[in-house]
């Protein structure tokens, strides 16, 4: 009896299996995402100023953008309440109202639409607004802040100018006409030594916009 054809057969069982257990292009996993794929996912977001430069981190996101573009944003927003709050990195008493501003777009979701305006920017050639992106989405990421961050690209000083404020703190509460309703802020005493609060007056003052009838509103 020949061996051969036995052999043979043989070798081609073998080969055969060995062809089964190698994957192929079709079979092969996907990579996990990379932190680099899964920003550009959450980047894709449309920025609420258009044409924004934007940035974003862990569902929290940051636009750079001027006055006149916030502006804009809030005469869109018909029919809700806007809070345009005005602070910087280095002012204590913004830092501490900060989660305040956070906590009062999640007891209104739908009806008061609150933007953090920051203003970092001095108007240095060597630290352009998006120098501060880092420092900044640590902070927004840190406080879930899931509102609308906007980061000024106008400096400071032109901004104090441009809308005649002294010092922030400050808050701009627009009624749902799109009309500034009120400012707060502390050049004139008003809310003593401390200065304004959300818990004492931005919050209350929210409240009872919100109590008023549809048609005094509008």
């Amino acid at each position: 009896m020949s061996f051969k054809p036995l052999v043979f057969a043989l070798s081609l069982a073998l080969i055969s299996a060995c062809s089964q257990q190698t994957p192929t292009a079709d079979s092969t996993p996907e990579a996990p995402p990379t932190a680099d794929t899964a920003v550009e996912k959450t980047e894709s977001l449309a920025p609420a100023i258009p044409g924004a430069q934007t940035f974003a981190e862990n569902g929290v996101t940051a636009e750079i953008a001027n006055w006149d573009q916030v502006q804009e944003f809030v005469q869109k927003q018909k029919g809700k309440v806007v809070v345009v709050d005005l602070w910087s990195t280095w002012c204590e008493p913004c830092i501490a109202e900060f989660p305040h501003l956070v906590e009062l777009q999640k007891k209104y979701p739908e009806k008061v639409v609150c933007v953090s305006y920051n203003m970092n920017y001095d108007g240095s050639k060597d630290s352009p607004p998006e120098s501060n992106k880092e420092e900044l989405m640590e902070f927004y990421t840190k406080h879930n802040a899931e509102i609308i961050n906007i980061i000024s690209s106008t400096p400071d000083m032109d901004m104090y100018e441009k809308i005649d404020l002294a010092s922030i703190p400050a808050a701009y509460v627009y009624g749902p006409d799109g009309k500034l309703a009120k400012r707060f802020d502390n050049e004139k005493q008003e809310y003593g030594k401390e200065g304004f609060t959300y818990d004492k007056h931005i919050i209350p003052y929210i409240d009872e916009m919100l109590k008023q009838p549809a048609e005094s509103k509008e």
